[in-house]
């Protein structure tokens, strides 16, 4: 891992409107690059289905292909112009009627790194009627960018501690990112998940979520950067803004030298 600096942008989406949210992530990007340090790795992270948002009656209007799609080539474009890492989900279209909640990964120069396809369907939001299993793609469980590691899940996925732990022992993580669209009333169990899970795997938690309301949902923001210790270095409130942290890699490398529990093999009883 080297220094990164990592940008979360607490996006209002407008419920189905793609291309009014396209067109402010833009403008939010930029002054995420206009805020940052020069010359230091930059990712920039938008929430869960920032596009759209949760407008899954409408699910075949909005579902693309990946690559080749109109918010994929828009995030590519973005990367570039920026030069910085683009981290978003949205909804994909395979095979004519699978639709998935995924998430990609798009490097400095516009190049598609991966996707993650959400494993765990929230059915309040009635995903599990929409959107099929997702998984890991080629066997990737962590996105190998020019300073770190990252591992990438999707909201819901949050409450599954296995599937964390299993992209830092597998993935070789520094950084895991969680873009949600974490409803109310859960803004504490969302900050302590968060916490745990940097906690418990020894590594840079992020989490990434919305603001406003849909018609089903209000959503309450604080998306927050957790160092490995479980401490806070940044989080947001309940309004459309941009939180960033840098993050220090010798504070990754202090907490599993002091503590290596990472090493320990699981005994034959678990």
């Amino acid at each position: 891992m080297k220094p990164t600096q990592i940008s979360l942008i607490q996006l209002n989406i407008e419920f189905g409107e793609k291309k009014t949210n396209l067109k402010k992530s833009k403008i939010l990007m930029k002054k995420a690059v206009s805020q940052a340090l020069p010359k230091i790795p930059h990712i920039i992270c938008l929430p869960e289905l920032f596009s759209t948002g949760y407008d899954l009656i409408n699910v075949q209007t909005h579902a693309e292909p990946i690559p080749g799609g109109e918010t994929t080539t828009f995030l590519q474009q973005m990367a570039k112009e920026f030069s910085v890492v683009a981290v978003a989900s949205f909804i994909e279209v395979e095979r004519g009627d699978y639709y998935y909640n995924t998430a990609v990964v798009i490097d400095e120069s516009g190049v598609l790194i991966g996707k993650y396809r959400k494993i765990h369907l929230f059915p309040p939001m009635k995903e599990p009627e929409v959107f099929s299993i997702g998984g890991f793609l080629q066997g990737n469980i962590s996105f190998k960018t020019k300073s770190v590691n990252l591992g990438l899940l999707i909201c819901y996925d949050l409450r599954f501690p296995e599937l964390s732990r299993r992209v830092t022992l597998d993935g070789k993580t520094d950084v895991l990112v969680y873009l949600a669209e974490f409803p109310q009333p859960k803004s504490e169990v969302w900050t302590r998940l968060l916490q745990a899970r940097a906690i418990e795997n020894q590594l840079f938690v992020c989490g990434v979520n919305r603001i406003g309301s849909d018609p089903e949902f209000r959503y309450f923001g604080r998306s927050v950067i957790y160092d490995p210790g479980g401490n806070i270095l940044m989080e947001g409130a309940d309004k459309e803004e941009i939180v960033t942290a840098q993050l220090d890699p010798s504070a990754l490398q202090k907490v599993r030298s002091t503590l290596p529990s990472l090493q320990h093999r699981q005994p034959d009883f678990y």
